[in-house]
């Protein structure tokens, strides 16, 4: 009991350091302890009997708060639980500026907006989560720079130097499965009518799915899930991310012009991201293992724990399958 409480009180002070450090206006402590600590010390726990680090997906829409939950449990993991855990995102392997043009000639020239399926440098990730898992010393991890839309230089990128017991993958779109053929035909958005009448940036995303994605998602042992309202709601938190990263920018570039977006070139950045993040609120809740219900604000209302997930079977589980906490 004793250690319980000595445990809390660090976790608690790890929350509360991360929120100054961060620079939140909504603080963290009690979220975490209530919704998120007992899920972490479960995987603590459950690490150690893996032959190979697991790997855990974190996913949820733009501004949902998975980079956040990826950090603390990561945090917490380590300091805590005494597990070395390692947090990745799939956004700092996007594939670098040149690159993506290069795929707006070849292919699509919405492709050359990051985000989607495609967007990635799966092998490259593939490749890092290989040597992580094989204990190698000094695993270089990329680092992406919103504000210049373009992946850092090595010398920025950060080093594993202390191996990983366990792997976090964050991102908005991980988890996720292809769309049946026939959904792809009707367009969600202007941007789809407008710049994608022949489908063809559509089926590029699925066949990614199917493919390279598929393939990377099928290493996660276990999927956590944060499931927005809908898919109005990513304006909003997406909006207050830029906002954030704009904040961040000016001061460290004072002299500089900030390059970050308006918020009408965030409608438009979201209308790509809105096809796949309104399938995965339909798909992956009955598909993680793990599923947070939020509200408008980010808070949490309810978490559904299913018996193994069903991201293999695909099929909506039921109650004698899950239990929820409200």
């Amino acid at each position: 009991m004793q250690n319980d409480q000595v445990n809390s009180l660090r976790i608690r002070d790890i929350v509360k350091a991360f929120d100054i450090a961060s620079g939140l206006s909504e603080p963290l402590a009690e979220s975490y302890m209530q919704w998120y600590a007992g899920l972490v010390q479960h995987l603590a726990t459950w690490s150690r009997t893996c032959a190979t680090p697991p790997i855990i997906g974190i996913s949820g829409c733009q501004g949902s708060g998975k980079s956040t939950l990826a950090t603390l449990m990561t945090q917490t993991m380590c300091q805590v639980n005494g597990v070395s855990a390692v947090a990745l995102s799939l956004d700092d392997f996007y594939l670098t500026k040149d690159a993506r043009r290069q795929l707006g000639v070849d292919i699509h020239p919405l492709l050359t907006t990051r985000g989607v399926p495609g967007t990635h440098d799966v092998p490259l990730l593939l490749k890092t989560i290989e040597q992580l898992r094989a204990g190698s010393e000094g695993v270089p991890l990329p680092v992406f720079d919103k504000a210049s839309d373009d992946r850092a230089a090595i010398q920025h990128w950060r080093t594993n130097d202390v191996g990983a017991e366990l792997i976090f993958l964050e991102g908005w779109c991980v988890g996720l499965s292809p769309q049946p053929t026939a959904r792809l035909q009707p367009p969600v958005n202007d941007l789809e009518r407008e710049q994608d009448a022949d489908l063809a940036w559509r089926q590029s995303i699925n066949a990614q799915l199917s493919g390279p994605y598929a393939t990377l998602f099928s290493e996660l042992d276990a999927l956590l899930f944060l499931q927005a309202p809908h898919f109005e709601a990513v304006l909003e938190w997406r909006w207050e991310q830029e906002q954030q990263l704009s904040a961040r920018y000016q001061l460290a570039h004072p002299a500089e012009r900030d390059p970050t977006m308006s918020r009408d070139e965030i409608v438009n950045f979201i209308s790509h991201y809105q096809r796949l993040t309104e399938h995965a609120l339909a798909t992956l809740p009955h598909q993680a293992d793990y599923v947070w219900t939020l509200a408008e604000d980010r808070s949490v209302s309810r978490l559904r724990i299913q018996q193994g997930g069903a991201r293999n079977k695909r099929v909506q589980v039921d109650s004698d399958s899950s239990r929820e906490q409200t």
